[in-house]
């Protein structure tokens, strides 16, 4: 293997131990009140705790990335990674299992965070191009086929064993990376990490910047606040459980993928912002649908639920990286810190989202308040741009 097919393949994974920690466990949620001697809250506030530890180490990584050798940065947040998978699954407690989640989730964050500053730094352009599609497109696949892995290691061995998975995924990642991962010299001439933080405030004083930031993490926010919250929803209200879940994921991610191979050439004929509002008003669809099906809906059903939702997974896949790119390109000498910023807001807003819509999911109005939940962050959403632009 060439040292670039190895370096792709470390990042790759390393994207991937992220997305796993919580995919592979979604499965198990509706089990965990009676396993763990827990609430339907309590088992969801897991999924919270992750997100919020995600997002508040963003913004020192991004940082850090700024300052310091990212590759340094990276494998030592997969040794914290690896030991914390590891306190998951053996958690006795549904207490223990949050503080170990969150501390899962300040140790993932890297990866995300350092990919595309440490794909630029390796790669010449046209190679970094087709790396980070490589990887975005692994990213994108993830949530459809990794809860069925979950659903059968649940059924076979237990809720543990997909942690136990994911840390000794985690533990080859780490070793794989010290060997094939080269030094980075990052592009800040920064030189202490309280200068590199300073830098942040340059950032929240961008209008537009911040803008396009928020906007994409309201929407994103909002679709995973759905998305968490299905396991729970499709076996207490719509009978299903986790075969209707994977289901769903393969619906809805096939769909975000279908809409987003077609935005090159959408967004060459119509422009960026148009290309955002076209998904937005799609996402606007499928929220008031959701909202309607929720409230109309005598009996709902698994499939009418994933259906109804289907126009907002369409739109985030025409404006996910549309609004993301136009946010960088607001700020394009600001690297590591711009990325870890749109992460912070997106996993801000998920943890939010989740948390808001947890105590509702036992009642039957768990489908609504989610399904409102989204519309709500939408309708703020897609207003955001524009008016920073006009501002």
């Amino acid at each position: 293997m060439s040292s670039r097919s190895a370096i792709i393949l470390v990042l790759v994974a390393a994207n991937m131990l992220g997305l796993a920690a919580t995919d592979l466990y979604l499965p198990s949620l509706p089990h965990l009140p009676g396993l763990l001697g827990t609430t339907v809250e309590g088992a969801q506030l897991t999924l919270v705790f992750f997100s919020a530890g995600f997002a508040v180490s963003q913004i020192f990584i991004g940082a850090m990335g700024d300052l310091y050798n990212r590759r340094w940065i990276l494998l030592g947040s997969l040794a914290v990674f690896v030991p914390a998978s590891a306190f998951c699954a053996m958690a006795g407690d549904i207490a223990a299992l949050n503080a170990a989640r969150f501390l899962q989730g300040l140790s993932a964050s890297a990866s995300a965070a350092l990919t595309a500053p440490m794909i630029r730094q390796y790669f010449e352009e046209h190679r970094a191009v087709h790396a980070m599609s490589v990887i975005g497109g692994i990213d994108a696949v993830i949530p459809a086929f990794a809860p069925i892995l979950g659903g059968w290691v649940f059924t076979q061995f237990g809720w543990e064993m997909n942690f136990w998975i994911v840390a000794f995924a985690g533990g080859l990642v780490l070793v794989a990376g010290l060997k094939a991962l080269p030094d980075d010299t990052p592009e800040s001439h920064e030189t202490s990490l309280w200068s590199v933080m300073r830098g942040y405030g340059f950032l929240f004083r961008h209008r537009i910047f911040l803008a396009y930031s928020i906007s994409h993490g309201l929407v994103l926010g909002g679709l995973l606040a759905v998305v968490f919250s299905a396991p729970q929803l499709l076996s207490a209200h719509m009978g299903g459980g986790t075969a209707e879940f994977v289901y769903c994921q393969m619906i809805w991610v096939g769909l975000f993928l279908a809409a987003a191979q077609g935005t090159g050439y959408l967004s060459a004929r119509m422009g960026a912002d148009r290309l955002i509002l076209l998904g937005s008003g799609f996402q606007a669809a499928g929220a008031l649908t959701a909202l309607g099906y929720a409230f109309l809906a005598s009996q709902p059903h698994w499939l009418g639920f994933a259906l109804s939702c289907a126009p907002y997974m369409m739109g985030m896949g025409l404006r996910g990286g549309a609004c993301f790119a136009q946010a960088l390109a607001a700020v394009p000498a600001h690297g590591a810190r711009a990325s870890s910023l749109i992460l912070f807001f997106s996993m801000g807003f998920i943890a939010l989202g989740t948390g808001l819509a947890a105590p509702f999911l036992e009642g039957g109005i768990g489908v609504a308040g989610a399904a409102l939940g989204a519309g709500v962050l939408l309708s703020l959403a897609a207003l955001l741009p524009l008016r920073a632009r006009a501002a």
